[in-house]
């Protein structure tokens, strides 16, 4: 297993559980105490956790700790979300207008799509928004909304009225969770009516998603699996579970 994909597993046991020991963990992932301390200590870093004798618990949510924690997980699976961010910049063709959503891996795709000049993006992202006002040549629409700190995304009433409204050529999203049953889910459920109308603005959904979010189940059920025209993913993303989404007509592509 490689290191980021561990620290990664190690972030959700802690979101699921509130604390982590380190023996325990050593004994999950069949590595030694010190690599676990190591892990504990890069995670650390980024705010995602604090180190306890013994172990980690979940920080105290400060206002610090509240804003950024979709950059904080920017360097989680890197090489992976850069992996797909280029496999699905080529699927945006000339003149195309594209929704852009929050999270990391749809924010490493818009830094592959930011020379292009061709395009118009329709985001309520700020992070998409900021890397686009820095480095982009596109059209730019931006969706206003009540702010959602934790991932800087614009949610709510106002944002759905405008994105109702709208048609796009293709919606890229990323998903707390992917899974063949229980469909498409996300955390928030403030957030659950906003994901579903930008589900339904496009025929052409792609859901961007790092292999850890395949056959997870968040709290808010947006759609169902077959919401997704395009799911694309790592190769180490469960083979059964791929096989059972694409059973249901998803087509799905492994980089």
């Amino acid at each position: 297993m490689l290191k980021d994909e561990r620290q990664q597993l190690i972030v959700r046991e802690l979101e699921r559980k509130g604390s982590v020991m380190v023996d325990d963990l050593a004994s999950q992932f069949g590595v030694s105490r010190m690599t676990i301390r190591r892990d504990l200590y890069e995670i650390e870093k980024s705010n995602l956790l604090k180190r306890t004798h013994g172990g980690a618990v979940l920080p105290l949510k400060s206002n610090s700790y509240n804003e950024l924690p979709t950059i904080r997980r920017m360097d989680l699976l890197r090489e992976e979300k850069i992996r797909i961010a280029k496999a699905v910049a080529p699927m945006i063709q000339e003149k195309e207008t594209i929704f852009l959503g929050s999270g990391t891996t749809t924010l490493y795709v818009t830094r592959e799509l930011c020379q292009r000049d061709d395009i118009t993006v329709l985001t309520n992202a700020v992070t998409v928004l900021n890397e686009l006002i820095a480095n982009g040549h596109m059209q730019v629409i931006a969706i206003g909304g009540f702010l959602r700190r934790e991932e800087q995304s614009m949610i709510g009433h106002f944002a759905e009225r405008v994105i109702e409204d709208l048609r796009v050529d293709k919606v890229i999203v990323g998903m707390g969770g992917v899974h063949p049953r229980f469909g498409l889910t996300n955390e928030d459920p403030q957030e659950l009516m906003t994901d579903r109308k930008i589900l339904g603005i496009s025929d052409d959904v792609i859901i961007v998603a790092d292999h850890t979010k395949i056959g997870h189940v968040s709290t808010s059920r947006a759609a169902p699996i077959t919401a997704a025209s395009t799911v694309v993913t790592s190769e180490n993303a469960q083979s059964e579970l791929i096989e059972a989404i694409r059973g249901q007509g998803v087509h799905v592509i492994q980089v």
